[in-house]
């Protein structure tokens, strides 16, 4: 399967787990193009509900794949205007699997990453994509590595 795997990081911990599911769904014989978000002006900071104004200048063209991973941080308590904005904008997603994930501060899901994956997944629903189980990985409190590594080895089984 050709999978693409979007992701916005500002610290790294984003594109991190974002590498280590390539190399699970690498390790499973699938085809993977990993695409870090670029803006056009630095984006650091940010509420879905107070954007600022920027263009993502790297947006990829999703008709080549058959399943697309999403992921980006949680800001504000809600995924990151960047990957929100760049979701809005993907084409060619209709119809294909879709799994939306964050990565997170604050020890508890419900402390943003629930509401920024239930955004993500209505965003891609209505997109026409059929929408898996989002992926949460919080760092406080945790060893979020341990996690991230364990979280990453599940997904291949969404896309046999």
């Amino acid at each position: 399967m050709n999978i693409g795997i979007i992701i916005h990081s500002k610290s790294g911990t984003t594109l991190r787990f974002g590498r280590l599911i390539a190399e699970n769904l690498k390790e499973q014989n699938h085809i993977v193009d990993l695409t870090e978000l670029r803006t056009d002006i630095p984006v650091n900071l940010g509420s879905v509900r107070q954007p600022k104004k920027f263009s993502i200048v790297n947006i990829p063209d999703c008709t080549k794949y058959n399943a697309i991973l999403v992921g980006g941080p949680v800001w504000a308590f809600s995924a990151s205007p960047v990957i929100i904005g760049c979701m809005k904008e993907l084409k060619g997603i209709s119809g294909k699997k879709l799994l939306p994930f964050v990565t997170m501060g604050f020890p508890f899901p419900f402390m943003g990453g629930s509401q920024a994956i239930t955004l993500m997944s209505d965003t891609a629903a209505g997109l026409g994509a059929k929408v898996l189980p989002g992926k949460i990985i919080p760092k406080l409190f945790r060893n979020y590595n341990l996690h991230m590594k364990k979280v990453a080895s599940e997904i291949p089984s969404y896309f046999e």
